[in-house]
């Protein structure tokens, strides 16, 4: 298994963080949490030019059909400038369930719009009691001859605000906590039934409630097989969760670049307070644990774009530990800062925001080692 990033990657990196550089900025970003949607659409669409829409997605559908170390190099850029714009609601979730479980016509008609940036989708799994577990599912889809009538409620839908188009788990078959017996539908907004209630995130991102009474959809809009939504969803959720651990891992060497540059800068009892032995330690701490997560990255990167068994595994050591060593950082970097760190003009008091939005995002450390035991039986 390789862990080096080729000539391509690092261009493409290179690239990457040019465009953060030139199009984003913290005072971007404040200005951006006082917009319901959090994100710029001018600045997605500039993203869509950039081919970044496709990047995983096969030439056929307009996309790049580039490796999944691509996507690490794009979210470590993204996660280091904090860049709001809903990447991943989008690109590893909603487009990638088409793409890993839809039918010709979908992946023709879905796949080319997501890749221009004109279409906008996102994936509505979660419910109220049921933690972070895709069995669970009280959501219901009875059939009703070539339809199906959908009813339930979505909890904490990613950029739903933004959404033409959820794809929703509903219960086709079987019991609540059943493996089998979910299928997954896709929903539009505008249809009757259909109730978005905005939720704004910590860090300053959109998401949504969604409540479906008596939906109608047609079976054309069913994404792969009834009652085995649920290993696609998985595939997707793993996916996505590699890719936020990438960002988590940009946002975790900012925040030490931040920290340490302020250690320097900042001057007690007549010397640099990086002098000192304590926020020495602290630093080195923060080093020690940003590492440690980088290596687990890597290696669910690898095992992603390699498709070993191993794969999902690889993703809750992953996820346990950036969703650890996120906060640690995080909450160290602003003790370092001391009170100016809790405020808005303090760029490192984004990261801790984002920090405690991801620790939870597709599941917190708990949840991701109690996958881990289960999936390896210990």
């Amino acid at each position: 298994m390789d862990f080096e990033l080729t000539s391509e990657h690092l261009a493409f990196k290179e690239s990457v963080a040019s465009f953060v550089k030139k199009d984003h900025s913290f005072d971007r970003l404040r200005d951006l949490n006082k917009d319901a949607l959090g994100y710029s659409k001018e600045v997605w669409k500039k993203m869509a030019e950039l081919g970044w829409m496709g990047l995983i997605y096969p030439e056929e559908y307009g996309g790049m059909g580039l490796d999944f170390g691509f996507v690490m190099v794009l979210l470590e850029e993204f996660g280091r400038g904090l860049l709001p714009e809903p990447w991943i609601s989008n690109v590893l979730l909603g487009g990638n369930l088409i793409l890993l479980g839809g039918s010709d016509p979908q992946k023709q008609e879905i796949l080319p719009e997501i890749v221009s940036g004109d279409l906008m989708i996102t994936v509505a799994y979660l419910e109220d009691d049921g933690l972070y577990d895709t069995n669970f599912c009280e959501t219901s889809a009875r059939r009703e001859g070539d339809r199906f009538s959908l009813s339930g409620k979505k909890i904490f839908v990613l950029d739903g605000l933004s959404a033409d188009m959820f794809v929703v788990s509903a219960r086709t078959s079987g019991d609540i906590g059943d493996n089998n017996g979910i299928t997954l539908f896709m929903v539009s907004p505008d249809k009757d039934g259909v109730e978005v209630m905005p939720i704004k995130t910590m860090d300053g991102r959109n998401a949504c409630v969604l409540e479906l009474r008596d939906v109608l959809v047609p079976n054309s809009n069913v994404i792969g097989d009834l009652d085995k939504g649920r290993p696609l969803l998985s595939e997707a959720l793993d996916q996505a969760t590699a890719g936020l651990c990438a960002e988590m891992v940009g946002g975790m060497q900012a925040s030490l670049d931040l920290t340490v540059a302020y250690l320097s800068e900042r001057v007690q009892f007549g010397k640099p307070i990086g002098t000192f032995q304590t926020p020495q330690h602290k630093a080195a701490d923060m080093f020690i644990q940003k590492e440690l997560a980088v290596s687990s990255v890597y290696y669910a990167i690898a095992s992603i774009d390699e498709k070993t068994d191993e794969r999902t595994s690889a993703v809750s050591v992953a996820k346990a530990k950036c969703s650890s060593a996120y906060m640690e950082i995080t909450k160290t970097a602003i003790q370092l800062f001391g009170a100016i760190g809790f405020t808005n003009e303090a760029d490192i008091g984004f990261f801790l925001k984002r920090a405690k939005v991801a620790e939870v995002l597709f599941g917190d450390t708990d949840y991701h080692l109690d996958r881990y035991a289960r999936l390896n039986k210990y």
